[in-house]
């Protein structure tokens, strides 16, 4: 998986993000935990993915570039508005995909 660098986290993950992730990392499944990616297809710019279904929803999670990080899925809709307040503050725009895109190509890790 890929990490945003300046990943967004809900209220109730800042104190265990860390610790939340290298779990995520280690294929273990914390409970109540979701994920906000940039979507597989080009339909949708954002999923929310709750942690135990990752491995039923994506094909592939050595590729996946999450963006935000939540306990609970109010929390995780909570991120995604922030995240595209924050966007269209930036860019004038809503075109996630087109923003965060380019922070990881060239990605290897």
């Amino acid at each position: 998986m890929y990490w945003y660098p300046r990943l967004y986290v809900g209220e109730t993950v800042k104190k265990k993000k860390e610790d939340l992730i290298q779990k995520i990392e280690s294929g273990k499944t914390p409970v109540n935990t979701y994920l906000v990616m940039l979507s597989e297809g080009r339909k949708n710019q954002l999923e929310i993915i709750a942690v135990w279904n990752l491995k039923h929803w994506c094909k592939d999670r050595t590729h996946q570039k999450v963006i935000g990080l939540a306990c609970g899925w109010r929390e995780a809709a909570q991120l995604v508005c922030r995240i595209t307040q924050d966007v269209y503050e930036q860019t004038g725009n809503a075109e996630i995909r087109a923003f965060f895109e380019p922070q990881f190509d060239g990605r290897t890790d």
